[in-house]
């Protein structure tokens, strides 16, 4: 797992916490203010924005956790691509 930027709560149970973490990346992507086909939110983000909340709050713990953190890998990724020699 890459380092986040940011801890994510230690209690799977703090939902409130990790869909607020959650709730920017359903709207475009943090780093490119896009929606990179690589990512898995892209299906998402052609929803509606209400129903991007709506899948959103169908989470669980679990799964907004490893939602962060695939956006962590994703950003460690992009980050070592950009800084790579041409």
């Amino acid at each position: 797992m890459a380092n986040l930027e940011y801890s994510l709560p230690n209690k799977t149970g703090d939902l409130a916490n990790l869909k607020v973490r959650a709730t920017g990346l359903i709207v475009a992507c943090p780093v490119s203010q896009d929606n990179p086909a690589t990512c898995p939110l892209h299906a998402v983000r052609h929803l509606s924005l209400r129903e991007r909340y709506r899948w959103l709050d169908s989470l669980q713990p679990l799964q907004l956790r490893r939602l962060l953190e695939q956006h962590a890998e994703c950003i460690v990724t992009r980050e070592h691509r950009d800084h790579e020699p041409a």
